[in-house]
C-alpha cells in the first residue's frame, strides 16, 4: 500500500473516532533502515506502513501502543543509536547509524490536515507537512528546496517534508506492458498517466491503476508532459514508427528518465534514424533503450518488473 492509500485509511479511522499514533523518522545520520519521512500508523490492534528496522520498529510499535492505552495526546520523540558500542539510546541493531523518531497522536482534530495531505497527493498539488511538538500542520504551495528538513535548537525541533511533489510516470502506449507497469509503479508511490492514440483498447479500459488515461495524437505529446527532475517517461507504443515519432518530440526535453521499449536491433534503428535527422549522439545517449534491467524478462509482467527496477535505480541514484 502506498502513502496516499495509507493516509486515506487513516482518514477513515479518524472519522470513526479511532485514535492513532503516527510514528515517523524525522532525522537520520549514517547507515540506518529506511529514511526520513518513512511512516508507520499505529492502532491498538493494527498497523499501517513501516519505519523498518526489525527490533527498533517493534520497540516503537510497543511504545506507540502504550501511548494509546495511556491516552497520551502530546507528541513524543525517540532517539536510537544503531550500534553495539552506543552507551545511550541503543536500539539493538548494528548498522552504525542513528535515527530520531516522532510519535504523534492523531485525533479528530487532525482530520483537516489529513484531508489536505490526501488532496496534495491526489491532485499532485505541492504542499509542506510540518511536525513539531505541538502536532501536525500543512501549507499548500509552500515547499522546501529538498525532500525534507529537520532542524533543532535547544529544546525546539521541527520536521518538514514536501507532499504532492511525487515522482510522475508518463507511459506512452496503453498495451499489456503498460498495464503491468502501472500496477507496479503505483505501489511505489508514482503518479501514473497513460497515453495512447487508439480508442476502445481493452488494456486501457482495464487499467484501474493509472491516475489518468488519455487518448491523444502522438505528434502533440511534447505539449502534454511537463519537464522536471521528478518526471519519468516510458515509450511503448504500438509500433516503431510511432515510437520514433514520440522520441523525436521528447528527446530534447529535460526528464529524470526517458526510456523506449525495444529490441536491440529496433533501438539501434530508431536511434540511428534520429541521428540521421541531426539529433546529436550526446542527446541520444541519454535514452534508456532497450528499456529495463537485464533479467531475461519475457512476459509483460516480467518486462514491467525490469523497467520498474531501472526507474527505481535512476530515482535513488540521487541518494
Amino acid at each position: 500500500m502506498n502513502e496516499e492509500m495509507n493516509w486515506k485509511t487513516v482518514l477513515t479511522k479518524l472519522e470513526n473516532d479511532k485514535k492513532i499514533v503516527l510514528v515517523v523518522i524525522i532525522n537520520q545520520t549514517g547507515s540506518a533502515p529506511n529514511s526520513p519521512g518513512a511512516k508507520m500508523f499505529v492502532m491498538p490492534t493494527d498497523v499501517i506502513g513501516t519505519v523498518g528496522g526489525g527490533i527498533s520498529e517493534y520497540n516503537l510499535l510497543t511504545r506507540a501502543r502504550k501511548m494509546l492505552a495511556d491516552g497520551v495526546d502530546e507528541v513524543e520523540t525517540e532517539h536510537m543509536e544503531h550500534s553495539e558500542t552506543a552507551e545511550d539510546s541503543r536500539s539493538g541493531m548494528i548498522c552504525s547509524g542513528a535515527q530520531t523518531f516522532a510519535l504523534v497522536p492523531l485525533q479528530k482534530k487532525d482530520i483537516t490536515v489529513v484531508h489536505d495531505v490526501i488532496r496534495a497527493h491526489e491532485e499532485v498539488q505541492p504542499g509542506k507537512l510540518t511536525i513539531t511538538k505541538t502536532g501536525l500542520s500543512f501549507d499548500f504551495g509552500n515547499i522546501l528546496g529538498e525532500d525534507n528538513l529537520y532542524s533543532e535548537k535547544e529544546d525546539i525541533w521541527s520536521y518538514q517534508e514536501n507532499i504532492g511533489v511525487q515522482e510522475r510516470l508518463f507511459i506512452i502506449g496503453g498495451g499489456h506492458v503498460s498495464l503491468a507497469l502501472s500496477k507496479i509503479m503505483v505501489t511505489l508511490g508514482f503518479h501514473i498517466t497513460v497515453f495512447d492514440d487508439r480508442n476502445d483498447l481493452p488494456t486501457m479500459k482495464n487499467n484501474i491503476h493509472a491516475h489518468s488515461k488519455e487518448i491523444i495524437k502522438y505528434d502533440q505529446i511534447a505539449n502534454l508532459i511537463p519537464e522536471g527532475k521528478n518526471i519519468y517517461v516510458t515509450i511503448m507504443t504500438f509500433g516503431h514508427a510511432s515510437d520514433e515519432l514520440v522520441l523525436e518530440r521528447l528527446i530534447s526535453r529535460n526528464y529524470k528518465y526517458l526510456g523506449m521499449m525495444a529490441s536491440i536491433s529496433k533501438a539501434k534503428q530508431v536511434l540511428g534514424n534520429l541521428e540521421n535527422k541531426g539529433i546529436s549522439r550526446k542527446m541520444l545517449d541519454k535514452v534508456y533503450s532497450p528499456i529495463g534491467m537485464k533479467i531475461k524478462s519475457i512476459t509483460p509482467e516480467e518486462i514491467a518488473i525490469s523497467i520498474a527496477a531501472e526507474i527505481v535505480l535512476v530515482k535513488n541514484a540521487k541518494n
